[in-house]
């Protein structure tokens, strides 16, 4: 099933996608409707969809900024634009941001279904060029060959931010291929993958060192200590000090 997530402010929207369109004949799960971008990017933070609904306007991130984000950090994501008549321009600037389609909010039951379907092409399509690639011996060495590297340079600077255009650049390929080969071969989006490594590197400093959650934090390259408490605890189940302690309870034993 397609990964499905959507933001907009109108309730009548949410309520709309919630209950007027029919996700599981598409092959489509709606995972979560945020009232607005800020929201739906720290969801994206640890939840990689497939396909992203958002306004056009919205408080705090607007859809411009979500489209810019996913550009940037997942671009085989599908982004399917959700505008009015008057903001058409503004809708035209996220499709610089390869949003793959926009839909009028006055006719979205009409034309939602239509957008998705086209999303699912492109995703199809995108994963199709990596199975392509794999058929002949030269193709499966090429892919690879990309996949370790990638590999390597993860494990040698997830310690601090790495982003998808630094690690394109430096093995000299088209960063929308390898964010796709990546998932294709390891069943995760990229950062999902360097995010858990982050966090099974920041459980062995609290099992085997003193270090502060904040040094921790630091050390296994995030910014942020209230965002790494939040990514800890959605990969372990518990908070950083519960698992500190529960640690240090085991090893007084």
């Amino acid at each position: 099933m397609w990964k499905v997530m959507a933001a907009d402010d109108e309730i009548y929207i949410q309520e709309a996608l919630k209950n007027l369109i029919s996700w599981e004949k598409m092959g489509c799960v709606l995972h979560s409707i945020s009232s607005n971008g800020k929201e739906l990017l720290e969801k994206m933070e640890t939840e990689h969809p497939d396909i992203v609904i958002t306004d056009i306007r919205m408080p705090l991130v607007d859809g411009i900024q979500v489209c810019k984000y996913i550009s940037e950090n997942s671009p085989e994501t599908q982004v399917i634009i959700l505008s009015a008549y008057s903001e058409f321009e503004y809708a035209r600037a996220a499709l610089r941001y390869n949003a793959c389609e926009y839909v009028l909010k006055l006719s979205v039951l009409e034309e939602l279904p239509q957008a998705v379907e086209k999303a699912i092409l492109n995703l199809k399509r995108y994963y199709e060029e990596i199975e392509e690639g794999e058929k002949s011996e030269e193709g499966r060495n090429e892919i690879e060959n990309l996949y370790e590297k990638m590999q390597r340079y993860i494990s040698r600077n997830y310690c601090r931010k790495i982003t998808l255009d630094e690690i394109a650049e430096e093995l000299h390929a088209n960063r929308s291929y390898l964010s796709r080969l990546y998932k294709s071969k390891k069943g995760v989006n990229l950062f999902d993958d360097i995010l858990r490594l982050r966090i099974e590197k920041a459980k062995e400093y609290m099992e085997t060192s003193d270090k502060k959650v904040y040094e921790i934090s630091q050390a296994v390259g995030f910014e942020d200590t209230g965002y790494f408490s939040r990514v800890f605890k959605k990969y372990t189940g518990m908070s950083p000090k519960e698992y500190k302690n529960e640690k240090k309870e085991t090893s007084d034993k």
